[in-house]
């Protein structure tokens, strides 16, 4: 499991969409690059399988990205899906729970689908990197205009 988190962190670096790439408590954490408060992707062993998740204390942060997908009709599953197809990844978005955990975090969070992924270190890169080409986009993870 730590290979495949050691290659997951080298690819998340590489990919300059990072502030910071970390490992921490057997899980990638990276630093959202841009957003108004923050926020950081999470990459963690769930089960027998992985989770990607969009960690933020900040709650108006959190409004704001649902805001957006109620707004724009389409749900986080649709927009993941939309950059998961677009890599030619095989597996569709699972559902994305919206929660707020007992640190007081809110999360967006979903299992990552490897089924017939050759390679799961580079399945779980492609989907982080899906996951983050979709929500980059919504509420203030692009900063506020008051900045």
């Amino acid at each position: 499991m730590s290979d495949a988190l050691q290659i997951l962190r080298q690819a998340a670096s590489d990919s300059g969409r990072f502030a910071a790439a970390e490992l921490a408590a057997g899980a990638l954490r990276c630093r959202a690059s841009g957003s108004a408060a923050e926020a950081w992707y999470v990459v963690s062993p769930e089960g027998d399988g992985w989770a990607v998740s969009l960690e933020t204390p900040d709650r108006w942060l959190s409004e704001s990205i649902e805001g957006d997908m109620l707004e724009g009709r389409d749900s986080a599953e649709e927009l993941v899906d939309d950059e998961l197809v677009e890599v030619g990844f095989p597996n569709r978005c699972e559902k994305v729970k919206h929660y707020r955990d007992d640190a007081r975090v809110y999360v967006f969070r979903t299992r990552v689908p490897l089924d017939g992924v050759p390679d799961a270190a580079r399945g779980l890169a492609t989907y982080l990197l899906a996951f983050e080409a979709a929500f980059s986009q919504l509420g203030d993870m692009q900063g506020s205009d008051g900045e």
